[in-house]
């Protein structure tokens, strides 16, 4: 006599929760050593003055305008992070 066997209702076969939450602390891991944050010195495109600015990692490949504090005037930088060091550019707006 042959028995059926049935499907036991909830979440299909997959990976454990174990091996998830593994998955996810590895993650969360590479996430949190990878945040920079720095204060870097860069020069008005218009008047030569010194700029600092407050950059983290999250704004990797953004723009974002500054005032000078000496001539007032929108300067543009561009933010980039290369081999965990930070490269920002200064240009005229």
């Amino acid at each position: 006599m042959k028995t059926k066997t049935r499907k036991q209702p909830g979440r299909p076969a997959g990976p454990r929760d174990s091996d998830l939450e593994t998955i996810q602390n590895e993650i969360v891991a590479q996430t949190e050593s990878q945040h920079l944050e720095d204060w870097v010195s860069v020069d008005c495109p218009y008047c030569g003055e010194g700029i600092d600015v407050h950059v983290t990692s999250e704004q990797d490949g953004q723009s974002l305008y500054e005032d000078c504090g000496v001539c007032c005037r929108p300067v543009s930088l561009w933010i980039s992070v290369e081999d965990d060091e930070f490269q920002v550019e200064a240009c005229r707006s």
